[in-house]
C-alpha cells in the first residue's frame, strides 16, 4: 500500500510554530524529539518526520481503513541518510512500513510503502483519470491502481503503486 506526502518549507515557516510549547512532545515520540533536538537544521527535521508520519497514516488507510488523528502512534523505528535521501522504518498498529524522503530547497516529499521492494513500482501520475474507491480513497480509473494525493503550497504530488 502507498502512502504520499508533501510539505511546501515556505508554507511551513510561515503557517507553523513548531517551537511553541507542547508541540514536540503532542506530536512526537521521544526518539523522534531526540532526532529533532540532535540535528544541526531542527526544523527541516520536523517536517521529514512529519511528512513520514502523514504518508503512513494514508498507507494505513489502505489495509484498514481506521479514521482518526493519532500521531504518535505512528513511530518512526529508524531514520538514516543516504546520498542526501532519508530512508525510515516505521510502525502503526503492529504493521511496519517502509519511508524514503528527499529534500530540495523548496520542499521535502515522503513516500510510504509496505515493501522496500514497491518503490520500484512507483510512478508519478499526472493524468486526470482519478476516481474514489468506498472510502474515498483515490486509484486510477484506467489501470485500478491505487493512487495518494498530496499537496500543500505550491506544491502537488500524485503517485502511484503498480500492483502488476
Amino acid at each position: 500500500m502507498i502512502g504520499n506526502d508533501v510539505v511546501d518549507l515556505a508554507i511551513a515557516k510561515i503557517e507553523s510554530n513548531w517551537k511553541r510549547k507542547g508541540f514536540l512532545s503532542k506530536l512526537f515520540t521521544a526518539y523522534e524529539q531526540d532526532l529533532i533536538q540532535k540535528t544541526s537544521n531542527q526544523e527541516e527535521m520536523v517536517w521529514v518526520l512529519w511528512s513520514l508520519k502523514e504518508s503512513t497514516y494514508k498507507a494505513y488507510q489502505r489495509i484498514k481503513y481506521n479514521r482518526g488523528f493519532y500521531p504518535k502512534k505512528i513511530e518512526i523505528q529508524s531514520l538514516q541518510i543516504i546520498d542526501e535521501k532519508y530512508f525510515a522504518t516505521i510502525s502503526l498498529f503492529n504493521e511496519t512500513f517502509h519511508g524514503q524522503t528527499l529534500i530540495d530547497n523548496k520542499m521535502i516529499h515522503s513516500l510510504v510503502l509496505v515493501s522496500n521492494l514497491e518503490f520500484k513500482k512507483i510512478t508519478n501520475y499526472t493524468t486526470n483519470s482519478i476516481l474514489k474507491d468506498k472510502n474515498s480513497l483515490p486509484y486510477c480509473s484506467i489501470s485500478n491502481n491505487p493512487l495518494s494525493i498530496s499537496h500543500h503550497g505550491t506544491f502537488k504530488k500524485i503517485v502511484q503503486l503498480h500492483l502488476n
